[in-house]
């Protein structure tokens, strides 16, 4: 089992605790980004923890991931660099940016793809 270096960029408009910092976790290769995230205190946006309403949507700034566990995730999310951290898995060192709901939707809404599902 590997462990990855998970730098995660909280925006100023995020509403949680964290906003306008940067947080560096560690995560397993074997555990979600969200989870890991959040036994560190950190407790990004999330709905369902499946892959599908995208509540949790961050943009990909550095690194790879495994989304294949999520149950709603398209090829223009990944060419656009946007991940569903419930589901992504670490496949290297990662740069994310979180709070990024609102932009998957807009490109799901370019791409004629569905949203997703939320209570937000």
């Amino acid at each position: 089992m590997s462990s990855y270096t998970v730098e995660i960029e909280v925006p100023e408009d995020c509403n949680i605790e964290q906003a306008g910092e940067t947080v560096t976790i560690e995560v397993p290769d074997t555990e979600y980004v969200l989870s890991a995230a959040r036994s560190e205190g950190l407790w990004l946006p999330a709905d369902c923890q499946q892959g599908w309403c995208t509540t949790c949507a961050a943009e990909l700034l550095d690194g790879e991931v495994d989304q294949s566990d999520a149950k709603r995730y398209y090829e223009s999310d990944e060419a656009a660099g946007m991940i569903l951290p419930c589901t992504a898995k670490p496949e290297s060192d990662l740069r994310i940016r979180a709070c990024q709901y609102d932009e998957l939707l807009d490109l799901r809404a370019e791409h004629d793809k569905p949203p997703g599902r939320s209570k937000r």
